[in-house]
């Protein structure tokens, strides 16, 4: 329950949220001080978003590499796996590509493209 809570949020955090907004929105200049303040308040938010990550990160990548080892010690023992191949990459080449992509590239785009 600990995990969901985390994840979506619970009703404190959504009525912190509201009191940052209200709080700020008076503001016409920040000096670095509440800039700090406020890109540390920014990092927990996106708390959620990289427990996601690596729980997406596990789910397929953890199946994906596990099934290719058994196909690599198959091979070095003279098995075909050639059809078991092609299996792994259709049941899972783009959930990893997608989960992966989404882990690494979390940062890459600038700001101001966002």
């Amino acid at each position: 329950m600990g995990l969901f809570n985390k994840i979506f949020g619970s009703e404190s955090a959504i009525k912190s949220g509201m009191d940052l907004i209200a709080n700020t929105g008076d503001a016409l200049v920040f000096t670095d001080e509440e800039k700090s303040k406020q890109k540390i308040e920014l990092l927990k938010a996106y708390e959620p978003f990289k427990l996601i990550q690596r729980f997406l990160v596990l789910l397929f990548c953890v199946p994906y590499v596990f099934f290719y080892s058994i196909v690599i010690i198959g091979e070095l023992y003279g098995y075909d796996f050639k059809s078991i191949t092609s299996i792994i990459n259709d049941a899972f080449q783009y959930p990893v590509l997608g989960a992966v992509g989404l882990y690494l590239t979390g940062g890459l785009i600038p700001s101001k493209y966002r």
